[in-house]
C-alpha cells in the first residue's frame, strides 16, 4: 500500500480539513512538538482502511466537531483506490470504496495526486459496512494488526517482541506469523473428532440394541408358530356361533313379525274404542238437546205474554224519545255558556296553580342561595391560593433552567480536561520511569534536580486541573439532586394551572347560579304575588265569565216550559232493555218447535250405531287377546339374541386380537433379516468414523505447538536472522549480529532433554552476550533490525508487498553515532519501500531528511505543511 493523498477533518486533533500530498516524495520526516498531532495521521491512514485506531467510535471525532472523515487515495499492485470513513457522532459509521477505472491515460504510481483524483472512479462499495471492510482487507490482502506490524514501528512497539522472555518470544512470534490459526484449526480438528466419537457412541448403542433382538430370533419364531395353531381354532369356533347366531336372529324376525301383529290389533282396537265413545258422546248431546227443547215448549205461553209486553215498552219509549228529541235542542243550546263558565274557572284555577308552584320554588331558594354565597367565598379563597401556586411553579423553573446551563457548562469543561489530564499523567509517568539522565521527549540531558522539579511543576498542575475535575463532578452530582428536586417540585405544582382553570370555571358557575335565583326572587314579589291575591279573590267570589251566565239563565227558562219528565223517560228506557231478553226466548221457542221432531229420529239412529260398534270392539278385543296370548307363547321358547350376538362378538374380537397378534410375531421374525443387514451396515460405519477419529488426532497432533507451527517457526527463523543481520550489520558498522537459539539444556543437568524456548543472542567486538545485556542505544539497533526483518517476512507470508515504512519516535534512546548510523540504515533500506515516514520531535534531526511535514498545534487544531 502506498499512500497518494491523505483528507481528514473532525479527526481527533484535527479540527479543520487537511490535505497531505505524498507524491512529491518518497522519504519524509514528520516534526513537531509532542501532542501536536503527529501520530493521529497514522491514526487516520488505518482508521480510513481498518475503522480502527489508538481511539475508536465516537472518540475519533474531534471534541469541537460534529463529526471526523478521513479519505486516503493509495496506489496498491498497480491500480489506485480511494476509501472514504466519516463517523457522525452518536450515528452511524458509513464507509465508500472506489478503484480508478483503467484507461489509456492511465496515470502511474509517480503521478502527482490531482492527476489521480481527476479521473473516473468505480465503486466497490459493498451493501453492509462489515462487507466493505472485508473487500478492502481482501484487496490489500492485509488486516489490521498485520498491517501494523508490518508497516508501523510505533511508539513503544519496536521492542515487543525482543523485551519479552525467551519462553514467552515463541508465542509472540507465532502471534506475530499469524500462527495462532493453527490452534484454531486444531480446536477445530478437536470439536469434529468429538462429534465423530458421539456418533460411535450412537451407533455403539444401536449395535447393542440389535444384538438384543437377534438373540430373540429361537423365541420369535416358537411365539409365532403357537399363535398361527391357536388362530387356526380360534376361527373354527367363530364359524360355529356365526352359524348359531344366524339362526337365533331368523326366530327373532319371526318374533318381531308377530310383534307387529299384536301392535296392529291394538291400535285398531283402540281405535274402534275411540269411535265408540265419540258416538256415545253425541247421543248424550243431543239427548240434553231434547230436554232442553221440552222444558222450553212447555213454557211456552209465558214466552209469548213476556214477548209482547216488551212490544208495549218498545212503543212507550218511542214517544218520549220523541218529546226528549225536542228537549235536547234547547239542552244543547245550554252546553256553550256552560262549557266558557267552566273554561274560565278552570283556566283561573290553573293559573292560581302554577303561581303557587312558583311561590314554594321562590320560597325553596333561601337556603340554596345561602349555600351559593358560602361556596362562593370558599372558590375566591382557592382562586387566590392557585396564583400562589403558579408564580411558585414559575420561579422554580426559572431555577432548573440555570441548573441545567451551569450543568452544561461543568460537564464540557471535564470533558476537555479529562483528556489534558490524562496526557499530564502519561508525560509525568514517562519522565519518573528513565533510566538515563536523557529526556525520552527532547533528547536532553536532564538532572536528578531538574526532572524533580520538572515532574513536580506537572505534578501541581495536574492537581489543580483535578481539583477542577473533582470539584465539577461534586457540583454536578449536586446539581442532579438539586435539579431532580426541582423538577419534582415543578411535577407537582404542574396541576396548578388546570386546577385554576377548574376554580374559575366553578366560580364563574356558581355566581352565575346564584344571580339566577335573585332574579327569580325579585321577578316574584313584583308580580307574581300580587296576581295570586287577585285569584284567589276572582274565584271565591264567582265572578269571572258574566256574561256567559247571563245567556245560561235565559235557557234553562225555556227548557222548564217544555214539560218534559227526564225520570219518566229514564223508566221506559231501562223497562225497554229489560224487556229485550223475551225476543231472544220467542226467537229459541220457535226453533225448537221446528227441530225437535228430526232431533229424535237422529236419536233413535245413534242407539242402533253405538250398538253395533260394541259388537265390533268385543270381536277385535278376542282377536288381539288370542295374538298376544301367541307372542308371549313364543317369547317364552326363543333363545336369547343378545346372548348369542355378545358370545359371536366376544369369539370375534379374540380372533381379532390373536391376528393382530399373529402379525407382530410376524412382523418381529421378518424385522430379524433388516437387523442383520443394519448391524452389518452399523460395522461398517463404526469402522469408518473410528478411522476418522484416527486421523482427526493425527490433525490434533499436527496443528498443536510441537507440529506444524513449531515447523514453521524453524523455517522462518533463518529467514528472520539473515535478514535482521544484514541490516544490523549496516547499522553496527558490520560490529554486529544476531543468532536465534530454540533449545536450551535443563539446569538440572539430570535431564538429556531440551526445552523449547527462543534466546537471543548479540555477537560484537566483546564477544557473545545475551540481548538483555545490552544498552538502551544497542538493543535498539537490534530492535530495530529485528523488527524491520518480522514486518519483511510478515508481508511476505500474507501475500503482500511492503511498499511503506513508518518510523515513530525511533532516536530518543539513541546516542549522536546511534542516530546517525539509523538515518543510514534507513536511507540504505529507502531503496526497498516507496514510501518511507519518520515521526520525530528531535530538532536537529528535522533537516536530517530530504523532506518535511511540520505539525502544528493551534487554537483551531492541528494544522500541516509540507516543506
Amino acid at each position: 500500500m502506498i499512500p497518494i493523498q491523505l483528507s481528514l477533518s473532525g479527526f481527533l486533533s484535527y479540527r479543520d480539513p487537511v490535505e497531505i500530498d505524498f507524491t512529491s516524495f518518497d522519504l519524509a520526516c514528520i516534526a513537531g512538538p509532542n501532542g501536536a498531532g503527529k501520530s493521529s495521521l497514522l491514526d487516520a491512514i488505518t482508521w480510513a482502511l481498518f475503522g480502527q485506531a489508538r481511539k475508536r467510535d465516537d472518540a475519533v471525532i474531534n471534541t469541537q466537531s460534529a463529526a471526523a472523515e478521513v479519505s486516503l487515495v493509495f496506489g496498491y499492485e498497480g491500480n489506485f483506490y480511494r476509501v472514504q470513513r466519516l463517523k457522525p457522532r452518536e450515528k452511524t459509521m458509513m464507509l465508500e470504496f472506489h478503484i480508478l477505472l483503467q484507461d489509456e491515460q492511465q496515470p502511474t504510481i509517480e503521478a502527482d495526486s490531482q492527476a489521480v483524483l481527476q479521473g473516473r472512479w468505480k465503486p466497490l462499495t459493498e451493501r453492509t459496512l462489515r462487507e466493505t471492510e472485508a473487500r478492502i482487507e481482501q484487496t490489500l490482502r492485509l488486516d489490521y494488526d498485520t498491517f501494523v506490524n508490518a508497516s508501523f514501528f510505533l511508539q513503544g512497539k519496536a521492542d515487543q517482541f525482543t523485551q519479552q522472555r525467551p519462553g514467552d518470544r515463541k508465542r509472540i512470534l507465532s502471534n506475530i506469523l499469524g500462527l495462532e490459526v493453527w490452534e484454531v484449526y486444531k480446536q477445530g480438528a478437536a470439536e469434529r473428532r468429538r462429534q465423530v466419537e458421539v456418533e460411535i457412541e450412537g451407533l455403539d448403542g444401536r449395535l447393542q440394541e440389535i444384538v438384543a433382538e437377534l438373540a430373540e430370533e429361537a423365541a420369535r419364531k416358537q411365539r409365532l408358530e403357537t399363535l398361527q395353531a391357536d388362530l387356526a381354532r380360534l376361527a373354527q369356533e367363530r364359524a360355529a356361533q356365526e352359524a348359531l347366531l344366524a339362526n337365533v336372529r331368523q326366530i327373532a324376525a319371526t318374533l318381531a313379525e308377530q310383534e307387529r301383529l299384536v301392535d296392529t290389533l291394538a291400535r285398531q282396537l283402540e281405535s274402534a274404542r275411540r269411535m265408540g265413545l265419540d258416538q256415545q258422546a253425541r247421543r248424550l248431546a243431543r239427548s240434553e238437546e231434547r230436554q232442553t227443547f221440552a222444558e222450553l215448549l212447555g213454557r211456552a205461553e209465558q214466552v209469548q205474554a213476556n214477548y209482547a209486553a216488551w212490544q208495549a215498552e218498545r212503543q212507550e219509549l218511542e214517544r218520549l224519545e220523541e218529546i226528549a228529541g225536542r228537549f235536547r235542542q234547547h239542552e244543547k243550546r245550554r252546553e256553550a255558556p256552560r262549557a266558557e263558565i267552566l273554561a274560565e274557572r278552570a283556566r283561573l284555577e290553573q293559573e292560581m296553580e302554577t303561581l303557587r308552584l312558583q311561590q314554594q320554588a321562590v320560597d325553596a331558594t333561601d337556603p340554596q342561595r345561602a349555600q351559593l354565597a358560602a361556596q362562593i367565598e370558599a372558590e375566591r379563597t382557592n382562586l387566590a391560593a392557585a396564583d400562589e401556586r403558579l408564580a411558585r411553579r414559575a420561579q422554580l423553573e426559572v431555577d432548573l433552567q440555570a441548573a441545567r446551563q451551569n450543568q452544561v457548562e461543568a460537564r464540557a469543561e471535564n470533558t476537555r480536561l479529562k483528556p489534558e489530564m490524562d496526557e499530564l499523567k502519561e508525560r509525568i509517568e514517562e519522565i519518573r520511569s528513565l533510566e538515563s539522565a536523557t529526556c525520552p521527549l527532547c533528547g536532553q540531558a536532564l538532572d536528578a534536580e531538574q526532572r524533580q522539579a520538572l515532574v513536580a511543576q506537572l505534578e501541581a498542575q495536574g492537581r489543580q486541573m483535578g481539583d477542577q475535575f473533582r470539584a465539577n463532578q461534586a457540583w454536578l452530582r449536586e446539581a442532579d439532586a438539586r435539579m431532580a428536586d426541582l423538577q419534582a417540585q415543578i411535577n407537582e405544582l404542574s396541576p396548578a394551572e388546570n386546577a385554576r382553570l377548574a376554580v374559575v370555571r366553578s366560580l364563574a358557575q356558581l355566581e352565575s347560579q346564584l344571580q339566577t335565583l335573585e332574579a327569580q326572587v325579585s321577578t316574584w314579589e313584583q308580580e307574581g304575588a300580587r296576581r295570586l291575591q287577585a285569584i284567589d279573590e276572582i274565584l271565591a267570589q264567582e265572578s269571572y265569565a258574566p256574561e256567559a251566565r247571563a245567556r245560561l239563565a235565559e235557557i234553562d227558562a225555556e227548557l222548564k216550559a217544555t214539560g218534559y219528565d227526564a225520570a219518566a223517560h229514564d223508566s221506559a228506557r231501562q223497562a225497554e232493555l229489560d224487556g229485550r231478553a223475551s225476543e231472544a226466548e220467542m226467537r229459541t221457542l220457535e226453533k225448537a218447535q221446528a227441530a225437535l221432531a228430526p232431533l229424535e229420529r237422529e236419536i233413535t239412529e245413534l242407539d242402533a250405531q253405538i250398538a253395533a260398534q260394541q259388537q265390533e270392539i268385543e270381536r277385535q278385543e278376542a282377536e288381539h287377546r288370542q295374538a298376544a296370548d301367541g307372542l308371549a307363547a313364543a317369547r317364552a321358547q326363543a333363545p336369547d339374541l343378545y346372548a348369542a350376538e355378545q358370545a359371536w362378538f366376544a369369539s370375534q374380537e379374540q380372533e381379532n386380537q390373536l391376528r393382530m397378534e399373529v402379525g407382530m410375531a410376524q412382523q418381529k421374525v421378518l424385522v430379524l433379516d433388516d437387523l442383520k443387514a443394519r448391524r452389518k451396515n452399523h460395522e461398517a460405519q463404526r469402522e469408518a468414523l473410528a478411522q476418522q477419529v484416527r486421523q482427526y488426532k493425527q490433525l490434533e497432533r499436527a496443528f498443536g505447538k510441537d507440529g506444524v507451527p513449531a515447523l514453521l517457526i524453524e523455517q522462518a527463523l533463518p529467514e528472520i536472522e539473515g535478514r535482521a543481520n544484514e541490516l544490523l550489520d549496516r547499522l553496527s558498522g558490520g560490529n554486529m549480529s544476531v543468532r536465534f537459539v530454540t533449545q536450551a539444556a535443563y539446569k538440572d543437568k539430570r535431564r538429556e532433554d531440551l526445552k523449547e524456548t527462543l534466546d537471543i543472542q548479540i555477537s560484537d567486538s566483546a564477544g557473545r552476550r545475551d540481548y538483555e545485556m545490552f544498552s538502551g542505544g544497542e538493543a535498539f539497533r537490534v530492535n530495530f533490525a529485528i523488527r524491520l526483518a518480522l514486518s519483511e517476512v510478515l508481508a511476505q507470508r500474507a501475500g503482500a508487498r511492503l511498499q511503506t515504512l513508518v518510523i515513530d519516535e525511533g532516536f530518543g534512546s539513541q546516542d549522536a553515532q546511534g542516530r546517525q548510523r539509523l538515518i543510514e540504515a534507513i536511507n540504505l533500506v529507502r531503496a526497498d519501500f516507496a514510501k518511507v515516514l519518520v515521526i520525530t520531535h528531535i530538532e536537529e534531526l528535522k533537516d536530517a531528511f530530504p523532506n518535511r511535514i511540520d505539525v502544528e498545534k493551534t487554537e483551531r487544531g492541528s494544522v500541516v505543511r509540507v516543506i
